[in-house]
Order: C-alpha cells, then sequence, then structure tokens
C-alpha cells in the first residue's frame, strides 16, 4: 500500500488504519505493507544537493512561492529570492493547518536560508525530501521503520539516471550496517522480497 505522509504520527495512523481495515475483513494484517514516499537528492553535502535541485526546478520557482506564502501566512517575494526570510516576518508566521507539509517548511525557513534554498529542500514536494549526503535519507528512514510507521519506502529520486545509484551507492550501505536491510536477495520475486504471500488468481475472499 503506497502511502504519503510527512510525520512519523500521520504514518503510523495510516498504516494502523489499513491494517484494521484488513482485519475487519478477514485478512492477515501482516499481509498489508504500508510503504510511504520519499523523495532523494543525494550528493556529498547539502550545499551541493540544494544546488542540483535549484538547477532542476527553478522554473517552478515563481509558482511555489505563491504557494509557500499561503503555507505559512505571510507575504513572499520573487525578487526576495536569495535573500533569508527576516526573523521579524518568520515571528509572525503561522503554519497552515491544512497543510502538513508547512510546519517542516517554517522549521527550514528559521535555519537562516535563503528562500530559493528553502524551495530546493522540497518543502511543497508530494513526500517527504531528503536533500543532502546518504546519511541523512538513512536517519530519516531508520525511525519511521522502527516505530512502526513503515514497512518499506518507496524511492522516488531526482533523476533516475543517476539517482538511483546514489541512493544504492551512499544509503544502502548506511541501512545494511545498521542492519536495516538485508545483504542478501532473499528469494527471486518482488513478493519473496516483500514477504507477501503466494497468492494465484483471484482472491476467494473478495
Amino acid at each position: 500500500m503506497i502511502g504519503s505522509a510527512f510525520t512519523i504520527e500521520d504514518a503510523k495512523a495510516q498504516r494502523n488504519a489499513f491494517r484494521v481495515a484488513a482485519e475487519r475483513y478477514g485478512r492477515d494484517a501482516d499481509e498489508i505493507k504500508y510503504i510511504p514516499g520519499l523523495m532523494t537528492t543525494i550528493a556529498k553535502d547539502r550545499r551541493t544537493a540544494l544546488d542540483r535541485r535549484i538547477q532542476m526546478t527553478e522554473h517552478l520557482f515563481p509558482q511555489r512561492i505563491a504557494y509557500l506564502q499561503q503555507m505559512l501566512g505571510i507575504p513572499l517575494a520573487i525578487n526576495h529570492i536569495n535573500e533569508p526570510i527576516p526573523k521579524a516576518k518568520l515571528d509572525l508566521a503561522r503554519p497552515s493547518r491544512y497543510d502538513p507539509r508547512s510546519s517542516h517548511a517554517l522549521k527550514i525557513a528559521k535555519e537562516g536560508w535563503s528562500l530559493r534554498d528553502i524551495l530546493a529542500h522540497g518543502v511543497i514536494d508530494y513526500h517527504p525530501v531528503i536533500v543532502g549526503p546518504g546519511v541523512e535519507a538513512s536517519d530519516h528512514m531508520q525511525p519511521w521503520f522502527e516505530a512502526g510507521a513503515a514497512d518499506g519506502f518507496w524511492i522516488s529520486p531526482d533523476v533516475d539516471s543517476d539517482g538511483i545509484d546514489a541512493f544504492v551507492n551512499e544509503v544502502v550501505p548506511i541501512l545494511q550496517k545498521r542492519g536495516l536491510f538485508h545483504q542478501e536477495y532473499e528469494g527471486k520475486t518482488l513478493r519473496e522480497h516483500l514477504g507477501a504471500p503466494d497468492q494465484y488468481g483471484t482472491d476467494p475472499r473478495v
């Protein structure tokens, strides 16, 4: 089950809801694998990763600035895109209760990044975004998994041609060292890798 969640608490609630629904209809809850999305730009450091995302998404920044100001409840202007948002303005910001990304966007803004860099952090993308070295992706994934908020992750790299390799080379070894990812394949099919039971044809329970 592919999910979209921006906090561990929300992911746990979604995962538990699916598991309860499965049991209600006579299914084993462990057959339901909840897999939230994670978008990644993996690079040697945060600055390099931000510059990469800026190069790819800068054409979208005018409309994203307009959306970001709605999320934070403060006026923002594209002519100040290379400057941090002033502290006096951030003190007036009120994250939108209708958008689960808003609190994270405000946190990034308060770290002193320029408006351009705030947007490059992916604060209004469709899933949580990791922009930086592989350890940051690992540090995001581990507490979600250990808290029961995810059975795995659907990874969406910024560019498939080298983004997948960056994740495999920089993130997977860290997860393996922490005992969170297998060292060898455990089967020959995706079903076996996911630990999903065999099923042929229409499920007789449906």
